[in-house]
């Protein structure tokens, strides 16, 4: 590159004092006014890019301009503007009027954050401040640097705040919401004082202290209410118990899951045993007929089919299970459901999973318990849901002001507990039993039949009933193996992780079929799996995501394992011993297990497993007689099918001693000899 000639660097030099010159100029701008201009009664000050304008009534031209050692003064009509230390012009003394009257508007919301009090979300404004200031309830929040006050004085503040309209524009509390909390003193009377001993000691000796508080609140709604508890915390029984309540106001109609009928059959059987067994109904059938009964049945789709008939008996309480499946008001189920709802004095709703995360499922679900006494669609979506109006209709699938729609929900309509909150007064085992889905048990062989003509014929000895309920056990899980397979299915789609024990070698590889068709990863543990082996497997399942499934011998894998990664353990089958049986639950729940753990039994009606359930139940009596046993499976944790309610059918209680009376030896070594007969061979359990 060639170097510079004298007139280029003369140039240069040239510029950069140019340069220098006007930022010095620039500089010299912070601290004097650069220019006054008094036109047709409007002043205008500018100093170093400030302009401050008078408001319109100002009529006169500045008063003074003061510089003096470097500091600037201008007075006009009271406005006083000085520079500040670093040399920035400051106001000293301001019209008020003059900002507002060049400021855009700015609008804002109100929305319930409690039971008492509601928030303002609005950006800055000094006068709407000032006027805040002014409302005896009022409380400011430095983290959200937001004002909010007492619901009562909501109508004083849109008041106050009228005459800044339209500068500041609030959008108030929409009538229901206030006409909602107007008696707020009423509400936190509490649910919790409210008196339910009608429905018996029998009943509230069975519930825990939450599940109580549940059914206060039911009943403190006069029976129309939402229970959302957490999956495995008795919504059924706080339902039930809300039903014994309103016993008056029979019949009951109980909607749920097709798979859920005979569970809740034998629910009712166990928690109401003052309704005959008669009068309870389970609907398989479209077009099924049934006379007066006391309590009915059916599925979702059952009664959308059955829909007139089912109008037409005019139910007094309605219970709808798994109510979450009523979330679009264009369904049929829907529409029929909240026909019923409308006719009935009651309707519990129960779901572990309202859908918060799109609350326009919940609009039809509240609708079915305020009997359309709530707000229209639109106006729910617009609130709730962040409704827009598009070329194609309302689209209501977005959500807003989710805190106050749950303090709506829970202060006036539904109660949600979750395991985290209430595990302390929890069992650290959850057991329930599971009715298999009649229709998907397979039909019942000739032997089968003979087998079942031999356990009612009291003159054969006890060795021949041992036998004869052997081979019926043997051949219970062939029939069982399709529902069983089924069930697992429904759970695998439900992405839960956990352990599945069985007793015959014909019902682990059906169940194994199953997760290798469904591309499941799992392990397998049976009495042909070496001790090598077991480890290694155990460890895969406790350490790897991928592996969702345990498919377990009842025999073989009871003991010496731990599998605390799951949290839900399913017995496909039943055994004798329940020493047994609580040994192979303490896979899952043991040390190093955090949660509470859910235990299912897997019931067939009409198999064996009508006489071992309760010889298992028999059994474990006698061990906590004798302070053997801390486990009790007719405890408050458990659901029992309670057997003997069937009339053609004989429990294998009914060979032994009354349940109330002491066993001899004979009937202990019955017990015994079952036992041992299915021990023998633990290789091939």
């Amino acid at each position: 590159m060639s170097s510079l000639t004298d007139e280029q660097r003369k140039m240069i030099e040239a510029n950069k004092k140019a340069a220098q010159a006007k930022l010095a100029a620039k500089l010299a701008l912070r601290n004097t006014p650069q220019q006054v201009i008094n036109k047709n009664n409007q002043c205008t000050l500018s100093v170093s890019g400030l302009s401050v304008f008078p408001s319109p009534n100002v009529r006169s031209t500045p008063q003074q301009v003061i510089n003096n050692n470097n500091k600037c003064t201008l007075s006009v009509s009271g406005l006083v503007v000085s520079p500040s230390p670093n040399g920035k012009f400051i106001r000293s003394n301001y019209n008020k009027s003059s900002q507002n009257s060049q400021s855009k508007p700015i609008h804002g919301t109100c929305e319930i954050i409690s039971k008492e009090r509601f928030t303002l979300h609005v950006a800055y404004h000094q006068q709407l401040i000032d006027t805040i200031k002014t409302i005896l309830s009022k409380n400011y929040d430095p983290k959200t640097s937001e004002w909010s006050f007492l619901i009562k004085y909501h109508d004083q503040l849109m008041i106050s705040i009228k005459p800044l309209e339209p500068l500041v524009k609030i959008e108030k509390l929409p009538n229901f919401v206030l006409k909602l909390f107007k008696n707020i003193e009423d509400t936190e009377t509490h649910y919790s004082k409210t008196d339910i001993s009608s429905i018996g000691n029998d009943m509230l000796d069975n519930l825990y202290p939450f599940q109580k508080l549940g059914v206060q609140f039911g009943v403190s709604k006069k029976g129309r209410c939402i229970i959302a508890d957490d999956m495995g915390l008795g919504k059924t029984i706080q339902a039930i118990a809300i039903v014994k309540y309103y016993s008056d106001n029979f019949p009951l109609l109980i909607v749920c899951p097709s798979s859920m009928r005979y569970t809740w059959e034998e629910e009712i059987r166990l928690r109401l045993p003052n309704v005959p067994v008669s009068s309870i109904c389970v609907l398989s059938k479209t077009n099924e007929q049934f006379i007066d009964p006391a309590v009915v049945i059916t599925s979702y789709d059952l009664m959308t089919r059955n829909k007139d008939m089912l109008l037409k008996f005019k139910f007094g309480i309605i219970v709808f299970d798994e109510s979450h499946s009523l979330k679009s008001d264009k369904s049929a189920r829907t529409k029929v459901a909240l026909s019923l709802a409308m006719q009935s004095k009651q309707c519990i709703l129960l779901s572990g999973t309202p859908a918060l995360s799109r609350p326009i499922e919940l609009y039809c679900q509240i609708k079915a318990i305020t009997r359309n006494n709530f707000i229209t669609p639109i106006e729910y979506g617009v609130r709730y849901c962040n409704g827009r109006e598009t070329n194609f209709g309302w689209d209501f699938s977005g959500s807003s002001n989710m805190k106050e729609l749950k303090i709506i929900l829970e202060t006036h309509f539904m109660i949600r507990r979750l395991k985290s909150e209430v595990l302390k007064q929890l069992p650290q085992k959850i057991r329930n039993v599971v009715v298999l889905k009649p229709e998907n048990i397979k039909a019942r062989t000739q032997n089968m039949d003979d087998l079942e003509v031999m356990m009612t014929n009291t003159s054969l000895k006890k060795t021949e009933v041992r036998g004869a309920l052997l081979k019926y056990f043997n051949q219970t899980g062939e029939v069982k193996l399709p529902a069983i397979c089924d069930y697992i299915l429904n759970l695998l789609k439900e992405g839960k992780k956990f352990l599945v024990f069985a007793h015959h070698q014909k019902v682990i590889n059906g169940i194994c079929d199953v997760l290798e068709n469904n591309e499941t990863y799992y392990i397998r543990i049976d009495g042909k799996t070496s001790s090598e082996e077991r480890k290694s497997v155990c460890d895969q399942f406790q350490s790897e995501d991928m592996y969702r499934v345990a498919v377990l011998s009842i025999c073989a894998a009871n003991s010496g394992i731990t599998l605390t990664a799951a949290k839900l353990v399913i017995f496909a089958e039943l055994y004798w011993n329940p020493g047994i049986l609580t040994q192979a639950e303490d896979r899952a729940h043991r040390i190093g297990q955090a949660e509470a753990v859910t235990i299912q039994y897997l019931l067939a009606k009409g198999t064996a497993d009508d006489h071992i359930w309760p010889l298992i139940q028999f059994k474990l009596n006698v061990l906590n007689k004798a302070g053997l046993s801390k486990d009790n499976f007719k405890d408050d944790s458990t659901t029992v099918i309670n057997c003997s309610a069937k009339s053609n059918q004989m429990s294998i209680l009914d060979f032994l001693n009354d349940e109330d009376s002491e066993l001899d030896e004979n009937d202990l070594k019955f017990l015994d000899e079952v036992e041992e007969s299915q021990c023998k061979r633990p290789r091939k359990c």
